[in-house]
This record gives structure tokens, sequence and C-alpha cells, in this order.
């Protein structure tokens, strides 16, 4: 018995000093620790995972052992473990894996089975860290998407995808941020046409945050975008937000502090050749000379019952860009949490932005919070909830005045005489004002709220890859803005001050019942499919009032109730429009090679009669994945091809509401009391026949990689065609009216689009990538009476990533654009 118990003890003994425990760190090769890593001891079920710092804990029985480690995107590595106690493991990109899956409209798919033109932004912490706003993400990323906004912080942003597709209609694409529809730049703003509204385009992607971007995917052509059907012709830009990752919470911070300065001044004329140039053209029309001029100095001429007097103290002379513009300095600070485990994860944020304009007095203020949570009900049940606030305030935070031409500040500013004179701050013959007027007499203010949120509940059915998810998102948005110009502005100077106030409240919502199926079968077919019905409502409320002849200035912007005329009573616009959609689609893969994706879509839009309400949107697409083919998958040059080919047609009802019917509002007289009388006057004709624009499109591309894939691109091109325009026509005057809206004439879109990336150096502690795209892009405008064609060649590079040790810098962007007209 004793002989038993020393054994067993001996035993145990040899079993403890044969057990070996190891720590250990997993990364990639930039030294970014991989949370989430699966460590298995090889020929064992033994093993565990990494913590969100990329380290591990694991005890050995034996040594040595094979450890097999494992991480989405990367490669398996087998690290062999014999007298080590601590462990650094660097993973390498799989590159036939990373990215694999892709958010497209209603669903995901993998990268490999996509037909359409679909380009990924990359969202890297690099890009993000440069940019404030999502716009200038997709400034110069993607080809074909130009982005264009007047400069000035919060104004309004156009995006155009592969050129315009509408004369009048809305030519915006659209915005999914987690599968929730949000309004584009055209949408919610009053549009009543004449030039007179006070309201401008809003930017619909103002309250998203580019630090809670997961991806950006950009869907181009129609086989990617009829998914979408009417809101998809002018292209899909799909945002994903961030999400919480199992692990244990983190918490993170940023700070950071950017200059702007104005990058490109327009040469102008200085004081002496401004006199020069006014003096020659006063004797061209038979004037006398206005300026005097000796040397580098300008006096003014004044004309009496005395003849010519010179006055005795030469002008100021100012440039005035030098005057005006001055260094922006912005700060943004913030911070997140996340975190979670098996049951759910969950992410949030908060984020304050101080962006100063390159003006005194251009300032744009902002807020935002958001939170992403993940709750697994059950085993069959999921629930996914987000929801984002935001807040903001500017000053001079759109464009000066929406008139624009002669009276807006960049026109003042270039045209305006450069000489500076306190007495006289107004050029009556050139209806210019002096550009301090717009900096000490002259006030923009608007205030912003917004509130974006979504809820969905996936559940899981007992077929395999079936599953059904409803969803509910919402944006409601309340803006105001107001601007007052004083009597040293021009437009204030002829009105004795004037104010102009308008405000929007916009809610929209949307239900989403969609039934998913996903599945491969026998490892040689996959079936990815969707159908659905979905609901869109939109609200919206304008009111615009303007007020002038103030009996004081010194309230401004603050009190109208001073301003002693009406120039326009307060108007209120109310909107409403309702969209009713059938749609589905399906993906079918052969043998990972051979692919076929097929979509429709049928629209109702309450914007169209009873009789034009509907409209349908099919489209094919077909794929070839020759880099799997047996005679270039040992290939040592090419380590991916893919032939694509698609042919899909959407629509357009971007115009405003109720014009298939006649419209009215009021009309203003002047009353025997010198007062004004409110009239009630037709404002339209009414046209029931009033159809959808439709545009069809084809689209041929390839995909390709070299040398695994250090080399890689994308080439398209493409054609497409939107007929039975909804444009103005105009009318005789016997009519009353003049113009009705009709469908009428079509624009053609022909271009080209390259991307090429390329890595140079990929090294564990140093990378250098570099990739840029080019696009042409031709426009015919035909069947209005004339026709026009326009060439657009925009072209951008970009410094993508560089990155050595912890040091990153990267997002040098250059671009060139040629835009060639003929026209008869």
């Amino acid at each position: 018995m004793r002989h038993y118990i020393y054994l067993s003890l001996m035993l145990i003994s040899f079993n403890m000093m044969a057990q070996k425990s190891i720590n250990g760190k997993v990364t990639d090769a930039s030294n970014f620790p991989l949370p989430g890593a699966s460590i298995l001891v090889k020929g064992t079920t033994k093993g565990t995972v990494t913590d969100f710092d990329g380290q591990f804990t694991l005890t050995l029985d034996n040594t040595p052992a094979t450890l097999v480690v494992s991480f989405l995107g990367y490669k398996n590595r087998e690290v062999i473990v014999n007298n080590q106690t601590q462990l650094v493991i660097v993973l390498q990109e799989d590159r036939s894996q990373l990215d694999e899956v892709v958010v497209i409209g209603y669903g995901t798919t993998r990268k490999s089975d996509i037909t359409g033109s679909v380009t990924s932004v990359e969202v890297s912490d690099a890009a993000v860290a440069q940019n404030t706003t999502v716009d200038q993400l997709l400034q110069g990323r993607a080809a074909g998407v130009q982005v264009t906004q007047n400069g000035t912080p919060g104004a309004g942003v156009s995006v155009r995808i592969r050129g315009s597709n509408s004369l009048r209609g809305n030519n915006e694409p659209l915005y999914v941020v987690d599968g929730v529809i949000i309004s584009s730049a055209g949408e919610d703003a009053a549009n009543a046409g004449g030039g007179n509204d006070l309201q401008e385009n809003q930017n619909g992607l103002n309250g998203i945050n580019p630090r809670d971007i997961e991806s950006i995917e950009v869907l181009k052509d129609a086989s990617a975008t009829a998914i979408y059907g009417s809101r998809g012709a002018n292209g899909v830009v799909l945002i994903t937000t961030k999400k919480g990752k199992i692990g244990r919470a983190t918490i993170g911070g940023f700070l950071t502090t950017s200059v702007s300065v104005i990058n490109e001044r327009i040469d102008v004329l200085d004081g002496v050749d401004y006199a020069k140039y006014q003096n020659e053209a006063n004797l061209v029309d038979g004037i006398n000379p206005q300026y005097h001029i000796e040397g580098n100095n300008v006096y003014r001429i004044n004309y009496g019952n005395n003849g010519a007097n010179i006055e005795s103290e030469a002008l100021n002379q100012v440039n005035w860009h030098d005057e005006i513009y001055k260094h922006g300095f912005s700060k943004s600070i913030g911070a997140n949490f996340s975190g979670g485990n098996d049951n759910g994860t969950f992410y949030s944020s908060i984020t304050y932005n101080d962006q100063g304009g390159i003006v005194d007095n251009s300032r744009f203020q902002s807020g935002n919070f958001n939170i992403n949570l993940s709750k697994n009900l059950s085993e069959k049940l999921k629930l996914d909830a987000r929801l984002n606030t935001f807040y903001a305030k500017g000053q001079f935070a759109q464009d000066g005045d929406r008139a624009g031409g002669q009276r807006s500040f960049i026109n003042n500013l270039i045209t305006f005489r450069p000489y500076f004179e306190q007495d006289n701050t107004l050029d009556d013959d050139e209806q210019t004002s002096n550009p301090y007027s717009w900096v000490n007499d002259f006030e923009d203010l608007s205030e912003e709220r917004r509130l974006i949120g979504n809820i969905a509940l996936t559940y899981d059915f007992n077929i395999e890859g079936l599953k059904y998810k409803l969803q509910a998102g919402g944006n409601i948005r309340d803006k105001t803005r107001d601007r007052f110009y004083g009597l040293t502005t021009f437009q204030g100077s002829t009105a004795n001050g004037e104010l102009q106030m308008s405000s929007l409240n916009s809610k929209a919502y949307q239900i989403n019942n969609l039934i998913t199926y996903n599945r491969n079968f026998n490892k040689k077919h996959r079936v990815n499919a969707v159908v659905g019905v979905t609901y869109d409502v939109r609200d919206t409320r304008n009111e615009l009032y303007a007020v002038t002849n103030f009996s004081t200035l010194e309230f401004g912007a603050e009190q109208p109730a001073y301003g002693q005329v009406i120039s326009r009573p307060l108007e209120v616009r109310p909107t409403k429009t309702q969209l009713l959609s059938y749609l589905g689609r399906t993906t079918y893969t052969l043998n990972n090679k051979y692919i076929f994706t097929g979509t429709f879509r049928a629209d109702g839009s309450s914007k169209f009669s009873k009789e034009n309400r509907f409209s349908y949107f099919p489209s094919f697409a077909l794929a070839w994945r020759a880099g799997n083919e047996r005679f270039l998958r040992k290939s040592d040059l090419v380590s991916d091809l893919k032939l694509r080919a698609g042919w899909g047609m959407t629509g357009n009802q971007g115009i405003q509401p109720y014009q298939t019917l006649s419209n009215y509002g009021p009309n203003l007289y002047g009353n025997p009391d010198n007062g004004t009388s409110v009239g009630f006057i037709p404002l339209n004709i009414g046209n029931k026949d009033l159809k959808w624009e439709t545009t069809e499109q084809i689209n041929v591309g390839v995909d390709f990689g070299f040398f695994e894939d250090r080399i890689s691109g994308t080439v398209d091109a493409y054609t497409k065609e939107t007929k039975d325009l909804l444009q103005l026509e105009s009318l005789g005057p016997s009519a009353g009216f003049s113009s009705v809206l009709v469908n009428r004439g079509n624009i053609e879109n022909k271009g080209l689009e390259i991307t090429l990336s390329g890595l140079l150096v990929d090294k564990t502690d140093f990378s250098f990538e570099i990739g840029g795209n080019i696009a042409f892009n031709q426009v015919k405008i035909s069947k209005l009476g004339s026709s026009l064609s326009e060439i657009l060649i925009d072209g951008t590079y970009q410094q993508r990533s560089f990155y050595l040790g912890d040091n990153i810098s990267s997002g040098r962007r250059r671009g060139s654009r040629i835009i060639l007209r003929m026209g008869n």
C-alpha cells in the first residue's frame, strides 16, 4: 500500500513537471493585434482564443507541441513550441479570403461572386484621421465618382456617379446606412423653381461620423443598383457602421487638429492696373478718367464746377484675398467604447468637431453620439439596434447668397475694386459690396438636429441558410437657417436691411420585410437569394419667410419683428411621399467559376397618377472567374482574373410631389392703403400623364491581379441612356403659364473607368502601397430641340498607405479634370 501511494505521488509530480504554461501574442504584419484568433494544439481538441489585445495563455501537456493559429482573412500558421514561454506570432494576410464578404443591396455576398460594378472604399485609421466628413472619404477614392462642395464648413455636398442621369430630377446617389435609406442632398430642401427659394440643398451625410464607419461600398451599374429600383438610378452608396467584437471591454480616444488654407488664388488686377483699366474703359465710353496715377500711388479725381480736382491722399490699395482669407483652425475630439460576449456586443462613440473656415465669420461646430447593439435573444432570434444623434451650429455655413452671380460673396471678393474706403463700401454700378461687408455686416446662422435609428430582428429557420429579417428605421431632421443683410451689403442697402428665414422639418421611416437564402451544395453550387417587400414614407415641412426695411439694425437676425415690410409672407410647404416596393435577387455560382445574377424590383410611387404609379426594373449579369480555371490556377503571373457583363434598368422619380395635380398658392397685391393683400392663384398646370424616367445601362468589366495580387485593378466600360426626361416645356403667352412639366428628351452617358493599385513593399515593419483611378465620361443630351455633348476626363491618384514601425502617414491625393462641350 505504501509503495502504491509513493508511486502515485511520483506520477503526479512527473505530470506537473511535464505540463508547461506559455504566453503569447498574435498580430498582423503591421504589428496590430488580432483579437479572437484561434490557437489549437495540433492533434488535440485543446486550445484557446486571443483577447482584444491579441494576447493568450495556454497550458501544454507535453513539449514539443505544434500550435495551429488561424484568423479570418489570414493564412493559417503552425508554430512548434519547445522551451519557449513567450511567443509572438505574426499572421500574413490571405488575399483569397480578405474582403471575401461585402455588403450589397439588402444583404451580403462573397466578393468573388459579385457580377456588377462595385467599388469598395478603404476606411482605414489613417484615412479617417485626415477626413472629417463622409464625402471627403469618397473624394478621389472611387473611379467614376465626383464629389463637389462649395467649400464652406457644413455646406451641402453633391456626388455624381457616372455623370448625370436627369436634367430636372434628382441626380444624387442613394445613401443607405446599415440598411436604412437616408435623404440625399436634393430631397429635403424646398424647391419650387424661380430661383427665389431661401433654402439650399442639404447635406444628407451630416451626422455620420467617419470614425464610426466599418466599410463603404459604391454600387455603380444597373446590375448592382437595380435591387433599389427607382432609388438606385444615380448609383448607391452603402455605409456599414462599426459593431462591437467579442472580448473584454475597450476604450479608445482621439484628438486631432488641422489647419485649412486657400491653395489657389485667382489672379486679379492690383490697384494701379485696376486704375489704368478703369480709365481706359471710361475713355472708350467717352467719360472722364476716374483716377490719377503717380508711380505706385492712385488718387481719385473729383469733377465739379471748377473742373477736375485730384484728391490729396492716395487711395489705400488692398489685395482682398490677403485681407479676407486667413488660416482656418479645426479640432476634433472623441472617444469610443466597445466589447461583447457570446450573447451580444456593443459599440458606442461620442465626437465633437469644431471646424474653422478661412473667413473670420465662418465656423461649423457639431457633436454626435452613436451606439450599436447586438443581442442574441435565443438560439434562433437575434436583435440588432442602432441610434445616432447629431447636433450642429454653423456661421456662414452655406454659400453666402443663393442668388449667386454678381451678388455672391466670392464674386464680390474677386470683382470689387482693390481699394479700402471706410465711407464707401458699395459699388452701385457693379452691384457689389466691400468684402468686409460679408464679415462685419452679414449673418448666416444655421442650426440642425438629427436622429437616425433602426432596429432589426433576424430569425434563423430550421432550414439551413434560410432567414427572415424585419427591419424598421427612421430619420428625423430639424434645421433652421437665418440670413441678415446689413446696410453695407448690396442686398441690405436696397431694402434698408433684409432678413431671410427658413426652416426644415423632415421625418422619414422605412419598414423592410426580407427573406434571405444562402447555401452551398456539394461545394459546386452556391445560391444567394433575397425576396422582400419594403415601404418607405417621407414627410417634410418647409417654412420660408422674409422681411425688409428695418426700424433698427441692432438686433440683426435675432429679431424679425423690427422689419417693417414683409417681403415674403410666411409660407408653409408640407409634402408627403410614399413608396411601396417588391424586390427579389438570385445569385447562382457554379464551381466557383461561373456566376449568374438576376434582379427584379417593382416600385409604386405616390408622385405619379394611378395609371403610371408602378414601374418595373429588371437586371441580369454574368461573370466568369477565369483565374480559377486550370490553365491559370498555377500561373506565377496571373493570380486573379474575372470577366463581367451586365444589363439592367433603373428609374428616377426625383421630382417634387404633386406635379400631376394643379397646385395653388399665395400671390401678393398692393392695396389702396399702401399695404399688401394676399391672393390665391394657380401655380402650375397639372399633368396626369407624367411617368418615370427610365435608365437602361450595359456594363462590361474585368477584375485582375498579378503576382499574388501585389498588382491589382479593375477596368469597366459602360453605356447608359435615360429616356422620358422630366422637363419643363415652354408654353405660349395665351396659356397663362410659362411652362408645363412633361416627359421629353434623352441623356446618354458612355464611359471608361480604370482603377489600379500596387503593393510595392510588404515587410513586417514596412509596407508601401500606391493606387489610383481615372475615368472618362461622355454625356450627350438630345431630343430637346437642340443637342449638347460633354466629355469629362477626371483622374486621381492616391498614396493609400505607408507604414514604418508604428508611424503612419498617408493621404496625398491629386486630381485633374478636363471638360469639353459641343452643342448646337
